[in-house]
């Protein structure tokens, strides 16, 4: 009997060295078999390298990881275990009836026997299935190896770009029109397959499907480089072409709902701040709106000029009238400047002006008395002349030559000597306005009026100073 034991242990042991045997011989093989197909790879791509001294210390590596194996074994089934189990104990049990039990056997007491171990399955991590090969002819060709998966999916994504790009041409994609125009802005959607919104604007004009008639001349306010997409807005303005003169010469524009300055831009006419622009810049245009654009230029040059002193004349009210006093003056010197203007090339004429004075001038002034009748302000000189002076008087409400009335700061003259209505400011009697005339008034006379016969008597004839004079203003 235990003959029969040791035998079905060492029964066991050679058959568990024999699977053993097997599985690392079938271990070996494999990785034989991927040493080999990786040393064809590797003299594809270095056949200089030295595979002999690296295959060696792989193998050493190999024995290695074979020590250090590990074999999971599989759990077996219930029922065979069971029935495994009971046998080596009904066989005991036989035995038993046969032979009587003796003292030894007793003493020793029974030994627990086990059937054959269970078959060991190598780990799946550690020993990895082979790669999948196709089987048909077809799946061969498109993923035989990794060069044809390669080409295989190029072509798949070749097939795919070209599927999407048809459906990109041939379905056409809806997009929002703006049209604006001097009235206001149309609105319509419009389906278009143009690519880029350059080519939307070489179609629409010509699309007598759209809902408003948009002209090839019209302005394009979207940018015409963008990718047409659906739902986009597109901004398009209405052109009318107008007449309009630039620089002096006659030319066509395209106007555009907007201001006359970006019309100006957008038809690329050039302009300054000193051109002369009609309507202004900031005006809105219209259809029937004609820009004028006047070119304008100022040549400038400054000069070194002498300032001669004016002589002025001052009736001053604060003075006894017929009295006056002189104030010499001196010339001055000073820096002009001279801008002649010129609009469209012509000359229009030219503009003096003080920069600065080297020296300032300061001018003769003549004050005339006027205290009797008050007049005043600037005046100039028109001549002067020593007059033959009488004296009369009159009664009142009398009445001048002019049919104005006569009084104190009035005056008879002869015509033809000094114009009636002028101005005379007559030395030792003051302001007189030359209103009436006298049959004994010839030439250089001059007859005063006076208030009363005894100043005319006291004024008597006199040989004084007179002079005509006319207002500064009026000069």
């Amino acid at each position: 009997m235990e003959e029969n034991k040791r035998s079905k242990a060492e029964l066991i042991r050679e058959t568990i060295q024999l699977e053993r045997s097997q599985i690392r011989e079938k271990i070996r093989e494999l990785i034989e078999a991927d040493y080999a197909r990786l040393e064809e790879e590797a003299a594809k791509i270095a056949p200089e390298f030295d595979f002999e001294a690296e295959s060696l210390l792989l193998k050493e590596q190999e024995k290695e990881e074979l020590e250090k194996a590990t074999f999971a074994w599989a759990d077996a089934e219930p029922e065979d275990a069971e029935e495994e189990a009971r046998a080596p104990e009904a066989e005991d049990e036989a035995e038993q009836k046969e032979q009587p039990e003796t003292e030894p056997d007793k003493k020793e007491g029974k030994k627990k026997e086990y059937g054959p171990l269970p078959k060991a399955r190598v780990s799946a991590s550690k020993y990895p299935k082979p790669a999948y090969a196709p089987k048909s002819a077809a799946a061969r060709a498109l993923f035989g190896d990794k060069h044809r998966r390669t080409l295989t999916a190029a072509l798949i994504m070749a097939v795919c770009f070209a599927g999407y790009q048809a459906w990109d041409y041939l379905v056409p994609k809806p997009v929002n029109i703006n049209y604006v125009t001097y009235s206001g802005t149309e609105q319509f959607r419009y389906g278009t397959t143009a690519r880029t919104v350059e080519e939307l604007m070489e179609v629409i004009p010509g699309d007598e499907s759209a809902k408003v008639r948009v002209s090839s001349t019209d302005l394009l306010d979207t940018n015409k480089e963008l990718p047409v997409k659906a739902g986009m807005t597109v901004e398009i303005r209405q052109a009318t072409e107008s007449d309009a003169r630039i620089a002096g010469k006659k030319q066509k524009l395209w106007l555009v709902p907007g201001t006359v300055e970006e019309n100006l831009i957008l038809n690329e006419v050039q302009f300054d701040e000193d051109d002369e622009i009609k309507p202004a810049l900031s005006k809105q245009v219209d259809d029937s709106t004609s820009i004028r654009v006047d070119e304008v230029h100022y040549d400038i040059d400054e000069k070194e000029e002498t300032v001669e002193s004016v002589d002025r004349v001052i009736l001053d009210p604060s003075l006894t009238s017929g009295v006056q006093e002189t104030s010499e003056g001196n010339d001055g010197a000073g820096i002009f400047t001279y801008t002649t203007k010129y609009v469209n090339g012509k000359d229009k004429g030219t503009e003096r002006e003080l920069k600065e004075w080297i020296t300032e001038p300061h001018d003769s002034v003549l004050r005339l008395g006027t205290s009797a009748t008050g007049n005043s302000g600037e005046y100039i000189v028109d001549r002067t002349f020593t007059a033959n002076t009488t004296a009369y008087t009159a009664a009142a409400g009398a009445r001048g030559a002019l049919g104005m009335g006569v009084h104190v700061g009035t005056c008879a003259v002869d015509p033809g000597f000094v114009s009636l209505r002028s101005e005379l400011w007559v030395e030792g009697y003051g302001y007189a306005f030359a209103n009436d005339t006298g049959g004994a008034v010839k030439g250089n006379v001059v007859d005063l009026y006076m208030g009363s016969r005894s100043a005319c008597i006291s004024w008597g004839r006199r040989n004084v100073t007179a002079y005509v004079i006319i207002p500064a203003d009026q000069d």
